[in-house]
């Protein structure tokens, strides 16, 4: 289950990759401050600084509420909290990351994608969440075998002196 798990968030991370559609120089304009903090943080994730970039993420989300740049942060803090290898895997955080860009960015670019994530990311949860409660249960079950056992024990040396009584 690990193993897919792994090779489907990889094949999302692969495909989001490709879905920036470039456009022409003569078309684009001076970034703004929170587009400058996205890329910032885009560069930082990329040069293995995780931690960083999931702050500046964080900052533009917070600080530039509205902004388009704001949906570019939560995408890119979703799939920094989804990647294994920047050792900050938290999925239910990247689950909210995905569900804020999906309800407050709706005409985003990102949209298609972070509904992709975040129905995957979803599904996987509710997987970890049952193993979690089945872990629980099997410890549950471990001690009441336990106490089981235990009053075995006794019935035996119950049953051993009545029958050294007779």
């Amino acid at each position: 289950m690990h193993g897919n798990r792994s090779l489907l968030l990889a094949l999302l991370l692969s495909v989001a990759g490709c879905s920036a559609t470039p456009v022409p120089s003569s078309m684009q304009r001076a970034p703004s401050e929170a587009e400058q903090l996205v890329a910032r943080a885009d560069a930082l994730a990329g040069q293995g600084e995780g931690r960083t970039a999931r702050y500046v993420y964080q900052q533009v989300a917070r600080e530039f509420p509205g902004d388009p740049a704001a949906a570019a942060a939560l995408y890119g803090l979703g799939r920094l909290q989804t990647d294994p290898d920047r050792g900050l895997q938290n999925y239910r955080a990247a689950y909210v990351a995905f569900s804020q860009l999906l309800t407050d960015y709706q005409r985003s670019r990102w949209v298609a994608d972070a509904r992709a994530w975040q129905a995957t990311l979803g599904d996987l949860l509710a997987h970890e969440d049952e193993a979690a409660r089945m872990k629980t249960l099997l410890r549950w079950r471990e001690q009441e075998a336990a106490g089981l056992k235990v009053r075995l024990q006794r019935l035996r040396e119950v049953d051993l002196g009545l029958e050294q009584r007779r």
